[in-house]
């Protein structure tokens, strides 16, 4: 089966050195990546930026990685000035930088599901190998970002001409539902062609069927996780809705690069089998782990 992932981009891969213990550095994440059939991947953090990180990894290993920021507490929120700066480093005038993910562990609906469950840090120990990072304040200290907060208005809408402006994808990270549909509307506003619901039926931001068959027609793309299978998520779902939504609007990515999960490139091989075993066409896939995130970091052309 790894001719599934053949050429394939895996845009949600978690990298380290950031305080929560990750599988892979950047070149050792390069060096995997090249290593294996998949042609590229996106490095996330949910601290720090990782396009400096993409271009030490190409410069030490030859291999294109790209870079994203997420815009937690850790680089200033909802803050323009953090995805300028990332959009320092570029390799012939193309800029690392191809995601800006909206908040992830300080979103509104973040806090308040971990709240609901009971935790007692922003980051959890089990993500840091059961101890308390040095990353972690008390859940309860943290102020939850809400992009329907009027305090946060201005400094998103700079963001999203950021985004519009240098062709970047908008990825909506862990925010809640009325949320994503306020920010799609918004990015449509503004020329966003590149969005992508990022894994919606994972909670948070746990998204219903029909919610996403309306963001597919505003004309974002529904991102499906290998991760989600081991949070309540089966291949027969996932199968089921990327027939009714079509593979034209979905990606397939990992959101791997936990030290105890497989290695990426071999969970997407994993989840390209496991969706073909279940009813979706070879073709379908390819399209999900090459064609549509190629598009997405304007690799290619429509």
């Amino acid at each position: 089966m790894t001719d599934l992932i053949s050429g394939a981009i895996d845009l949600h891969v978690h990298c380290g050195p950031e305080g929560i213990p990750r599988r892979y550095d950047p070149v050792s994440l390069a060096t995997h990546i090249g290593e294996s059939p998949v042609d590229s991947a996106v490095m996330k953090s949910h601290v720090i930026n990782t396009s400096n990180w993409a271009e030490i990894a190409h410069r030490a290993t030859g291999v294109h990685l790209y870079g994203s920021i997420v815009l937690n507490h850790y680089v200033g929120g909802i803050n323009p000035m953090a995805v300028r700066g990332a959009l320092g480093p570029s390799h012939d005038g193309d800029p690392y930088l191809k995601v800006v993910w909206l908040p992830t562990v300080h979103a509104n609906s973040h806090v308040s599901a971990y709240k609901e469950k009971g935790e007692e840090y922003d980051i959890p120990p089990e993500w840091s190998g059961g101890i308390v990072s040095p990353l972690a304040i008390p859940i309860d200290d943290v102020e939850p970002i809400d992009l329907q907060a009027p305090a946060v208005r201005g400094p998103l809408d700079e963001v999203l001409q950021l985004v519009a402006q240098y062709g970047l994808t908008l990825a909506t990270g862990h925010v809640g539902r009325d949320e994503v549909f306020s920010v799609v509307e918004q990015a449509n506003d503004r020329g966003i062609e590149r969005i992508i619901i990022t894994h919606p039926t994972i909670h948070p931001p746990g998204l219903a069927v029909e919610d996403l068959e309306l963001l597919a027609e505003m004309g974002a793309f529904i991102e499906l996780c290998y991760i989600g299978l081991a949070h309540g998520d089966n291949a027969a779902a996932m199968t089921e809705l990327i027939n009714r939504i079509g593979a034209s609007r979905i990606v397939l990515s990992t959101d791997l690069g936990q030290r105890h999960t497989v290695p990426p490139a071999e969970g997407l091989a994993l989840f390209a089998e496991e969706l073909v075993e279940s009813g979706v066409s070879p073709n379908d896939v390819s399209m999900a782990l090459n064609d549509n995130p190629r598009w997405l970091l304007s690799l290619s052309k429509k």
